[in-house]
């Protein structure tokens, strides 16, 4: 079945990323920062990149800021 020009440009509307405001992206990477410093310490810093980048994998509109944080707290305790 052929898809409506309407329906083909609401799509492709939803699916185009919103741009982030330089704030929002400038926090995350000092978040990211932060805890790759901490895992560093800790001597977890491969594990927790590797399990974030598992993570966004199997969820692409998780941020990098919220999966490393996430990686952090599965092998940082």
């Amino acid at each position: 079945m052929k898809q409506s020009k309407i329906y083909q440009k609401v799509i492709k509307v939803l699916m185009t990323p919103k741009p982030r405001p330089v704030e929002d992206i400038h926090r995350s990477l000092d978040i990211v920062e932060q805890v790759l410093r901490d895992a560093r310490d800790l001597k977890v810093e491969t594990e927790v990149v590797t399990w974030a980048l598992k993570r966004m994998k199997e969820n692409p509109k998780l941020s990098i800021s919220d999966a490393i944080q996430m990686g952090y707290e599965e092998w940082g305790q």
